[in-house]
């Protein structure tokens, strides 16, 4: 399999030539009915100066022939031939008139002008055929009758013919060059239109790549991603072929922002961009979808192994360190695989099997890429469905309830309080085990009303531990809740609406909360101390290393993690690691609790380290609160 560097630009991802040729036509119809228009205005004004030169052609000639009939009216009065054919010849300097002809009173030829020879002239008056009409013009020919009077007396009739040639040579003349000076404007116009065209669809290029790439990475954005792997699976369907989507998240990559702040951020999503182009075929395309999340969509012509090996490959392209704001950092990835049709049979169904298999490698370790299976559906229904169930049972459920698991003091044993463990049966998922729940109720944003739900019911339980000496209730407080800026007064409210004196709470939280919320949580933890709830720090030695919030916050036990307990005593590292954490807390005036006790040796040997507190299955088992109290009667007793 041959991989290289692929340079595709994201405007190259959605297709362009439908919209192009729209575009074109559209342009091609506005310049043809321009053109139309044009023409149709040009053909208007020729008819209307037709018309117009015709009624003043035909004016004029009234006009000349009323000249004419007058000038020779004494020559015709006195038969004087000769006279009239010389009055009529001067007609000749008239390029329109055809003939001119005299008849005398009784309609009989008497004088007779033609331009050219013309045997079919009419030779009385009667073949004109203007029957009494003083005028009659056609398409070709105007011809006009004037009497020929004086003193009133008709003494004949003066028959003139014109040729309308010449208005139509005029009329040609200008139409042509109102059809020529139409034809430069349309042409200037079409050019000014041509260069619009050309700018406006460059700058369609250019919104179309912003439109399409991401501007820190330079890749394809989502937008480009949606219609790239829509085109793709198009094509698949079309030749019976296979894709392959490859979702991507970096692992860690929030405290790396955080930390080095998002300009740093950014440069190192630019690196990640271009590792991955590193890799992938010049078939394949690269979305950075939001985020640090990257997808892949790959033209699938690989068997299984092949497949395996490229999701390898690009796993292992985050190895080498990253060097970014003058610091080397690591960043790993997440990746999940689905393939169409294989995997899925749409485009939906594919972005999310992608995501889905993504999330199993987070869960798997991270620094991996899994293939999707069928099988992590069911755990995505059934996330979904603890989720819509855990939503109901914090509205008006009764399947949530609270054991409490005993806490003994290691010199004699006595019983000095219990931690809520939180227990949840549902009458259709079952059992759903404690990791699950709050597992679900962070990733939907369930975990804040659920804490609260487990400390004003173990706070309403503790109210009835009244038999004999008092004891404190343990409860784990999630990094949420501890940001929540209402908790100190949720917690305020909670301990006087229940009952329970603030010295018999105890609020246990992790290392890794504390560093969470160290700013934004000091000032709560110290005002938790000084209403006289106590603060413990739980599975102490599985954190941060960093010990400096011991100092910096009003804790007042430790809890050594089960990890460190179970290969007691025989572990030698264990001890050690016990033996530190014993001294360490003493030596800052703190308790210690040892949790995870589960036989006499271990109960032993951590009694003889020190240790205040003990917590395990070889004294109790969690149980639920009646039997507790009935414990605590016992006890008493």
């Amino acid at each position: 399999m041959t991989l290289h560097h692929t340079t595709s630009s994201p405007a190259e991802l959605a297709p362009q030539g439908t919209h192009t040729v729209l575009s074109s036509r559209l342009v091609m119809t506005g310049i043809l009915a321009a053109g139309l228009a044009l023409l149709t205005v040009v053909l208007a004004l020729t008819a209307v100066d037709y018309w117009s030169s015709r009624a003043s052609m035909l004016q004029d000639s009234r006009v000349e022939a009323a000249i004419v009939a007058d000038n020779i009216s004494a020559a015709v009065m006195f038969r004087d031939n000769t006279a009239t054919n010389e009055m009529l010849g001067a007609l000749r300097s008239s390029s329109m008139v055809i003939s001119a002809t005299v008849y005398d009173e009784d309609g009989v030829l008497f004088a007779h002008y033609a331009r050219d020879p013309d045997p079919g002239f009419p030779t009385s008056l009667q073949a004109v055929g203007l029957d009494g009409a003083a005028e009659r013009s056609d398409w070709r020919m105007l011809e006009i009758a004037r009497p020929i009077e004086v003193s009133a007396k008709g003494w004949g009739t003066l028959y003139i013919r014109k040729s309308m040639d010449a208005l139509y040579t005029r009329l040609a003349l200008r139409f042509g060059s109102a059809l020529l000076i139409a034809a430069c404007v349309m042409a200037l116009a079409v050019a000014m239109v041509l260069r619009s065209r050309a700018a406006v669809r460059e700058a369609e290029d250019r919104l179309h790549t912003l439109a399409h790439t991401d501007a820190v990475t330079g890749t394809g954005n989502r937008h480009a991603f949606n219609e790239r792997l829509a085109a793709e699976l198009e094509r698949a369907r079309s030749t019976r072929q296979r894709v392959a989507l490859v979702y991507i998240d970096l692992d860690n990559f929030k405290t790396l922002n955080d930390t080095f702040g998002h300009a740093a951020g950014d440069g190192l999503l630019r690196q990640v961009a271009r590792r991955l182009q590193s890799v992938v075929r010049s078939t394949d395309s690269i979305s950075r979808l939001g985020g640090d999340e990257f997808a892949l969509i790959l033209r699938l012509d690989m068997d299984e192994a092949g497949l395996e090996k490229y999701a390898q490959r690009i796993v292992n392209v985050f190895q080498a360190a990253y060097t970014e704001v003058g610091q080397q950092v690591n960043v790993t990835c997440s990746a999940g695989i689905a393939t169409f049709p294989d995997d899925a049979s749409d485009m939906d169904a594919l972005v999310s099997n992608a995501d889905t298999a993504m999330y199993r490698a987070k869960e798997m370790g991270k620094n991996r890429c899994v293939r999707f299976d069928a099988s992590m559906n069911l755990a995505v229904v059934r996330r979904h469905a603890i989720e819509q169930a855990l939503r109901g049972e914090l509205e008006h459920g009764t399947g949530l309830a609270l054991h409490y698991q005993p806490l003994f003091a290691a010199g004699d044993q006595s019983l000095v309080g219990a931690e809520a463990l939180l227990r949840w049966t549902h009458a259709e998922l079952g059992s759903v085990s404690p990791l699950e729940a709050v597992t679900v109720a962070e990733d939907c944003g369930l975990i804040a009303p659920l804490g609260y739900w487990v400390l004003r019911t173990a706070c309403r339980d503790a109210a009835q531990w009244k038999a004999g000496k008092p004891l404190r209730v343990a409860v784990n407080i999630s990094a949420r809740q501890l940001g929540d800026s209402q908790f100190l007064e949720r917690v305020m409210d909670i301990l006087r609406e229940e009952g329970l004196p603030a010295h018999q709470l105890e609020i246990e939280l992790t290392e890794t909360v504390l560093m969470e919320n160290m700013e934004a949580g000091a000032h709560t933890l110290h005002r938790l101390s000084q209403l006289g709830i106590h603060l413990a720090i739980d599975d102490f030695g599985t954190g941060y290393s960093s010990l400096s919030y011991l100092r910096q916050l009003p804790m007042r036990r430790l809890k050594i993690d089960r990890s460190f307990v179970k290969d007691l005593p025989g572990q030698e590292h264990s001890r050690t690691i016990v033996t530190a954490i014993v001294a360490l807390a003493h030596g800052l005036g703190l308790q210690v609790t040892a949790e995870g006790v589960e036989t006499q040796e271990q109960a032993d040997y951590l009694v003889l380290q020190g240790c205040d507190v003990l917590q395990g299955y070889v004294f109790a088992r969690p149980m639920p609160a009646p039997q507790f109290l009935a414990l605590q009667a016992r006890a008493s007793a």
